[in-house]
């Protein structure tokens, strides 16, 4: 089945492709979008077994393969020729592995918020994987209620207010538990290739993907991975102030104008 996806804007425009995080849609950039659809063809696509594509299923041992091959498709089903891939948390994760392994010469830039660049060991990946095992089972076994209120105490969660959590699990509710364990184990941080060294290569190539990566404030660990990264000279690191681990949400416009000042044409 193919993923569910939302275009506001002009065909005409520079595009712009969004990935979600874990447990969100596409709905979760309709702030974002509301500011640059005047200037940009906005695409928004839900990820597997999230949103409109919660019945769409991918193999555990292909997650991040069989992902890219069916985000490829929507842009082919639109007839996009160039443009910017925008990804949150997982999505970010995902956009990453994208541009590492598809080659894509429409690809003309990544813009990556708050997430993982890939472990470099085998024991961490190890460990990862018993973390994201642990999870799916409550996923998959518990009410989608429960699972939301022990997910949002999780430390990279402590910056959100007690109403900023609650809005939060109306909007994640609507997930199926047995879905996202799915894509929780086909697309887990142990199933990602280390991304290092293709972003050494790119920071090496004559005319390498210009790639963005945006931490808030507030997000210690995503904050540490960001200034790491700035000392490739290719990724530009830029901090949002007052801002959690979901910047775009937090801060739509602030995010917006981030957009619109590194791309408008």
């Amino acid at each position: 089945m193919p993923l569910f996806s939302q275009t506001q804007g002009s065909p005409q425009s520079p595009a712009l492709v969004f990935l979600h995080g874990f447990l969100g849609s596409h709905q979760d950039w309709c702030e974002t979008i509301k500011q640059l659809k005047k200037s940009f063809y906005c695409i928004s696509i839900d990820l597997p077994g999230h949103g409109d594509s919660a019945s769409v299923t991918i193999p555990k041992d292909k997650g991040f393969e069989t992902t890219h091959r069916l985000i490829k498709n929507v842009l082919n089903d639109l007839k996009i020729k160039e443009y910017i891939l925008i990804g949150y948390s997982l999505g970010g994760r995902i956009a990453l592995d994208y541009a590492r392994t598809q080659q894509d010469q429409h690809l003309k830039a990544l813009v990556l918020e708050s997430c993982h660049t890939g472990y470099q060991t085998q024991d961490e990946k190890d460990k990862r994987f018993a973390h994201d095992l642990s999870w799916a089972k409550r996923f998959a076994t518990q009410s989608i209620r429960q699972s939301l209120n022990q997910w949002y105490e999780q430390d990279i969660f402590n910056d959100l207010s007690c109403e900023q959590k609650n809005n939060l699990f109306n909007k994640r509710s609507r997930n199926y538990g047995v879905c996202l364990a799915n894509m929780l184990l086909a697309t887990s941080l142990a199933e990602q290739t280390d991304a290092l060294p293709f972003l050494q290569k790119n920071t090496a190539q004559a005319k390498p993907l210009s790639i963005y990566y945006c931490f808030g404030e507030k997000d210690n660990k995503f904050k540490t991975l960001g200034r790491a990264l700035a000392k490739l000279k290719n990724i530009q690191p830029t901090e949002f102030a007052g801002a959690g681990h979901n910047i775009h949400q937090q801060s739509p416009v602030q995010y917006a104008r981030f957009i619109k000042q590194h791309f408008s044409q």
